[in-house]
């Protein structure tokens, strides 16, 4: 798990690419290092957290053994042991994964990626044809962003090391127009900065004699196409088997692992199935935020899974100061808007993390966008309503009239986005999966996990379970008023029935309540500055009236108020104006 960056193009300079590596430093603390090609055409940074092979062998940008090819490489490449196996006459000087990729690129090439189970993002500089190619991982877990900007190619994990190579930052305004109109964000290729775009999920990129070109090596539908038509029974067995294979190879590591833990199915599975792995130690840590105010706090849900090794509970105990003085430095790290005090209690918790020397962490992220979590999926009639603009609990989360006139008739059509199942909740799960939910949020914890130089690892992301469940007939995702039905009766036997059909929290942080009490000044000060004002993105008379409304207690989603309070910070964080 890394930070990765690079410039093509003549005359690429050295004192650029360590200015990008320096900036990315959060990313992988253990080590720092830079190439440049011998005609000085490629430059490649890379910042190392150490997970697998611990010694300086493991050390990036890699080369090789013939020196024709130059790896940076973010991410874990999970069945790396299989493969290193298959291409056991490679002259290997490392156990690295990265050096098992390298392996696989020199004999199959960018079909190589076909046979990685991982999260990755990676770009390999070919001396011999003078070409980049660039690849992400299936689902999108780890990131790869780029432009062209005077001649010269440009990538990073993160934007800001693109901006710190001499980049200009500038809003990307159609972005910006998607969020505000329509709550959407990173639904496509396109950033929050103009001309910085991330490559797609699933996606290779080539960058030769100044020309980008792509194409998809996986496609969500096409995996899916082959439809399951056996037994209930038989569903469960093959998910419950596809699942235990999953965090099977996600335990492989060389540094202390860990399981973020809360009162939700998805993470109390995970922690049962992680408890009974054969393939650790006795003695774990799980990871759970705490609240003051009881019907938010985690802690007695996350005891009552059963559990048989020894688990050490570790608690982020929440306080609404603690997590306010974040909220700016969230907002340099994740680069766009996030989630509010949910996203910014999770950065917390990875400082407690930390603080307990874990660098790996579990977790359930994944079962709601595949098996059908949401409230909000349950209400779907016919394939006309899977566009339908309400958050995941099934509430309105938008106030347009908070927007100016410009913005809103601007940007006034909804994107389109494919509709290729053949039923109303197969097209909201794939647009949820591949657009508007699980991106954002995979976004966002990659880079607060990456903040204190933590890999998170996702085992229901697993593309062999994703592909799985695309394949599944409606009924065994929601079933008896039941989303996540299969993960459900997978874990009977395993956990309590409590646990098991205990219905999804909407809220699971003070939000409303902090935002109606402690944060009502800073808030109204935010609201009230010249800056906000200055933005020239929203009605500031009506984004008072609603503020007002809101603190009256009309409403309860405050999703249109960290609008207002993201992008102010952006446009401070970045000095950027609209």
């Amino acid at each position: 798990m890394c930070g990765i960056s690079g410039i093509v193009g003549q005359g690429v300079q050295k004192a650029h690419i360590e200015q990008m590596a320096a900036e990315q430093r959060h990313r992988g603390p253990d080590a720092t290092d830079t190439y440049i090609s011998p005609q000085s055409d490629c430059a490649l940074g890379h910042n190392r957290l150490s997970i697998i092979d611990l010694s300086e062998a493991g050390t990036q940008p890699m080369l090789d053994s013939t020196g024709r090819f130059a790896i940076v490489f973010n991410g874990e490449i999970y069945n790396y042991r299989e493969l290193r196996n298959e291409l056991s006459d490679y002259p290997y000087r490392t156990h690295t994964d990265t050096e098992v990729l390298l392996a696989a690129w020199v004999k199959w090439g960018a079909d190589c990626v076909k046979r990685f189970i991982g999260m990755f993002a990676f770009a390999i500089w070919d001396n011999q044809e003078k070409t980049l190619h660039a690849v992400r991982d299936r689902l999108g877990i780890k990131p790869f962003h780029y432009t062209i900007y005077q001649g010269k190619f440009y990538f990073a994990s993160e934007i800001k090391a693109i901006l710190a190579a001499g980049v200009p930052a500038r809003a990307g305004h159609g972005t910006w127009g998607a969020y505000l109109n329509f709550g959407l964000y990173d639904h496509s290729a396109a950033t929050f900065f103009e001309n910085i775009s991330v490559l797609e999920p699933g996606h290779v990129l080539t960058f030769k004699a100044g020309k980008v070109t792509s194409y998809p090596f996986w496609n969500l539908v096409d995996a899916a196409t082959h439809k399951f038509e056996g037994s209930e029974t038989e569903a469960i067995a093959i998910y419950t088997d596809l699942l235990r294979d999953s965090i099977r190879l996600r335990l492989r590591s060389d540094v202390p692992l860990g399981v973020n833990v809360s009162g939700g199915l998805d993470s109390a599975s995970l922690l049962a199935m992680v408890d009974r792995s054969p393939d650790i130690g006795d003695t774990l840590k799980s990871f759970t935020v705490s609240f003051k105010d009881t019907q938010y706090d985690e802690e007695d849900f996350a005891a009552e899974v059963p559990t048989h090794k020894n688990w050490q509970r570790c608690f982020a105990r929440m306080d609404w100061k603690d997590l306010w003085d974040d909220a700016a430095r969230l907002m340099y790290h994740e680069e766009a808007p996030y989630g509010g005090i949910g996203t910014l209690s999770y950065f917390k918790l990875f400082e407690e993390i930390d603080r307990q020397g874990v660098t790996v962490i579990l977790e359930g992220q994944g079962v709601d966008e595949t098996l059908g979590g949401y409230k909000y999926y349950q209400s779907l009639q016919n394939p006309d309503n899977a566009d339908v603009l309400v958050y995941q609990d099934g509430s309105s989360f938008l106030e347009p009239d908070c927007i100016t006139a410009g913005i809103r008739e601007k940007y006034a059509d909804y994107p389109a986005f494919p509709k290729p199942f053949a039923t109303a909740l197969g097209n909201a799960l794939y647009a949820d999966t591949r657009f508007k939910k699980l991106p954002r949020v995979l976004r966002m914890n990659d880079r607060l996990s990456m903040a204190y130089g933590k890999e998170l690892r996702e085992p229901f992301l697993d593309h062999r379970l994703v592909e799985f469940c695309f394949s599944l007939p409606d009924t065994f995702k929601i079933k008896s008023g039941n989303g996540k039905y299969l993960l459900r009766a997978a874990m009977s036997g395993i956990l309590p029935d409590d646990i098991r059909f205990r219905a999804k929290r909407p809220v699971v942080t003070p939000q409303r309540e902090w935002i109606r009490g402690p944060l009502l000044p800073i808030i109204q000060e935010i609201i009230s500055s010249s800056e906000f004002a200055a933005l020239g993105l929203f009605n500031v008379r009506a984004v008072q009236h609603k503020f007002d409304a809101y603190c009256d207690g009309h409403g309860d989603n405050a999703f249109f108020i960290w609008q207002w309070i993201n992008a102010y910070l952006w446009a401070r964080t970045f000095q950027v104006t609209f």
